[in-house]
């Protein structure tokens, strides 16, 4: 349990890695993948368990390496968010022109929603919304210890609106954001509560039964707003957005299982590809624990 101390401190080592260059970070966070990839603690014996599920593959040293390596350098990229501009937020991203044509498409025709994997930089992708006219509102775990206050104005930096969580009446209130013209971008693979909607996750030892958010597909039903899922990787210096068809709108309770099933289909075609950029270091699925 983290004590106010402890949060403080925290929150200090987040301030100072803003500040830090990739000139130092880089190496430091190499030396310690290596580290950690050698002697896996608990988070990372995690992500190997549930990279196994997805790929059929038991994850070697490699394989640990590059995904701790990867998650780094996706925490110091989101702490160092707040000082790019929006063209060289441009410069680290690439996506297809064809996707981000009909993605805009969808968002001036219909209204948006974005459901993205903790996967590559999710914040980022985020931020780039911004660069190409989509302003985002999305949502965050109430940190202690100031620390949701300090990512919530890094965001608000770039004209992101960040919701906690946990507020009362979130979906109405993203709703009226995505009439309002927003986009409302949500990390939609991982049902902190477990009571979202039921899912089937394809993988190769056979679909394994869970549930994911299920704000992404009650927003869009609500809104008539395209459902779009999108899932980003780390290509060298940039980051990829891999961006999906909309996902085809059904009504009601069993409608939007269906829905959230075409999401996780995409999204689980994406992680398998790219497992090493998936940031999944909690328990994913029932019964895969380290």
């Amino acid at each position: 349990m983290s004590t106010p101390r402890s949060g403080r401190a925290t929150l200090t080592a987040f301030r100072a890695a803003a500040h830090i260059p990739r000139a130092i970070w880089q190496p430091c966070a190499q030396l310690a993948s290596l580290t950690l990839a050698a002697r896996p603690p608990k988070p990372l014996r995690q992500w190997a368990i549930n990279a196994r599920v997805v790929t059929g593959a038991q994850p070697g040293f490699k394989d640990r390496y590059r995904a701790q390596l990867s998650w780094f350098r996706n925490t110091v990229g989101s702490l160092q968010l707040g000082r790019l501009t929006l063209d060289q937020i441009a410069g680290k991203v690439d996506v297809d022109p064809g996707q981000l044509e009909a993605l805009l498409t969808s968002h001036a025709e219909r209204g948006l929603v974005i459901a993205i994997p903790h996967m590559g930089s999710w914040d980022l992708a985020g931020a780039y919304g911004q660069v190409v006219g989509l302003p985002v509102t999305s949502v965050a775990e109430r940190l202690p210890a100031g620390q949701y206050q300090y990512f919530s104005a890094l965001r608000a930096k770039l004209g992101m609106q960040i919701y906690p969580y946990d507020q009362h009446g979130l979906v109405e209130t993203l709703a009226d954001d995505v009439h309002s013209g927003r986009v409302a971008c949500l990390v939609a693979d991982r049902d902190f509560g477990r009571h979202g909607l039921a899912v089937s996750w394809p993988a190769p030892g056979g679909a394994r039964e869970l549930t994911v958010p299920p704000g992404p597909v009650l927003i869009a039903q609500r809104t008539g707003a395209d459902l779009v899922p999108i899932a980003a990787w780390f290509v060298g210096n940039r980051t990829h957005l891999e961006i999906g068809e909309p996902i085809e709108h059904r009504p009601g309770v069993d409608g939007a299982g269906v829905m959230a099933q075409q999401m996780v289909d995409f999204f689980a075609t994406q992680i398998a590809g790219h497992v090493t950029d998936w940031h999944m270091m909690q328990r994913f699925f029932p019964g895969e624990m380290a």
